[in-house]
């Protein structure tokens, strides 16, 4: 049983001195009438593809956002946990971009208070992309960027992904029926 309202963003971790450590799906798998977790990332996703009754699978984040927090708070901490190993880490400096554009101050603070709530000894959020935020960084305050133990960001490119396979379903559609690419241009421009 699976929540296909909402396409799940990846979640990429960056650990300072190494880079991406971590990409996975923002997805919890559960007994749905236990709520006992099943599987997290990789492994709610290979759950959902099995399509169980047993089984639900959903992403405690919507369009970027927090959603679930109680799930986003074990999602998040299952996945620093594999980012790390076995190792324990301490109070991370941890950044989270990736984040909607125009986020309320309410839902801003929601990702700050579940970084805390998972360990963070300092929380900074950011809305654009990881290599933007790491090159304005750079050129701003560098000292910040080395004080981050760990980046996590949220990135959402799927949907682009979906709307570029059907576009080409669209343009293969009107080859078939005659409809040139350049009305089909002009047809979208007109929507």
């Amino acid at each position: 049983m699976t929540d296909t309202k909402y396409e799940p963003a990846d979640i990429e971790i960056y650990v300072r001195n190494k880079g991406l450590v971590l990409k996975e799906k923002s997805l919890v798998a559960f007994d749905p009438y236990s709520k006992k977790i099943l599987g997290i990332g990789d492994e709610a996703q290979a759950l959902a593809a099995q399509d169980l009754e047993s089984v639900a699978v959903q992403s405690p984040l919507r369009q970027g956002l927090v959603a679930d927090y109680t799930m986003a708070d074990r999602m998040f901490r299952h996945m620093l946990q594999k980012a790390y190993g076995k190792k324990r880490f301490f109070k991370p400096n941890i950044a989270v971009g990736g984040i909607p554009r125009n986020i309320t101050e309410v839902e801003k603070k929601a990702f700050e208070d579940l970084m805390f709530q998972i360990g963070a000894r300092m929380v900074t959020i950011f809305e654009c992309s990881y290599e933007k935020y790491k090159k304005e960084m750079t050129v701003v305050a560098p000292e910040k960027l080395d004080a981050l133990h760990v980046i996590i960001v949220i990135t959402q490119n799927e949907p682009e992904r979906y709307i570029a396979e059907e576009l080409a379903n669209v343009l293969q559609y009107a080859q078939e029926q005659g409809i040139s690419a350049d009305r089909v241009g002009e047809i979208l421009r007109e929507v």
